[in-house]
């Protein structure tokens, strides 16, 4: 297990890899990930999408030794969805971005906060400073997930087109 894994209770968090191309691309297809990731009038995401993702994911891993994770399950080994950080635009600057994505069928079972803690506490680890997240305002269960793990609302930011619900926090 490389130095960027993290474990949780019930999650293996690691950088991904070839092999992950599999659940991104599950991931991004799906319509209800599509709606909070890629709302219309955008076209939705395609399996290609995925791979792209992916691949950009792992160059931000070896590029700033940090960045979104794979999440499986520990016991079985399912892959549940991508959280973790990111350089990004966040409204006129550049800032690191939380994000977390898992497949909807395992919506409401805690694992998006579980990881985005751990992602929290990387943060704090390395010393990143703030941290933002920008979640659309239609996207309830995120909302509570930010709020969940003590994310502090800041206003809004346009980002990719849209309004989004900005919150940040200083970790560690």
């Amino acid at each position: 297990m490389s130095g960027h894994a993290r474990t949780t209770e019930r999650l293996m968090l690691r950088p991904p890899g070839p092999g992950d191309g599999p659940g991104y691309r599950a991931l991004l297809t799906n319509p209800v990930i599509g709606e909070w990731l890629r709302p219309q009038p955008l076209r939705p995401f395609e399996p290609a999408d995925g791979d792209l993702w992916r691949s950009e994911d792992e160059r931000h891993w070896e590029r700033f030794g940090f960045g979104p994770w794979a999440v499986t399950e520990r016991e079985g080994g399912d892959y549940l969805g991508r959280v973790g950080l990111r350089w990004t635009d966040v409204g006129d600057r550049a800032g690191i971005e939380l994000v977390w994505a898992i497949e909807p069928e395992r919506h409401g079972e805690g694992f998006a906060a579980e990881a985005a803690a751990a992602a929290l506490d990387f943060a704090g680890e390395l010393e990143l400073g703030e941290v933002f997240a920008m979640i659309l305002p239609i996207n309830a269960a995120s909302l509570r997930v930010a709020e969940k793990i003590g994310l502090e609302r800041a206003g809004e930011v346009e980002h990719g087109g849209f309004d989004h619900v900005l919150f940040r926090t200083t970790p560690g």
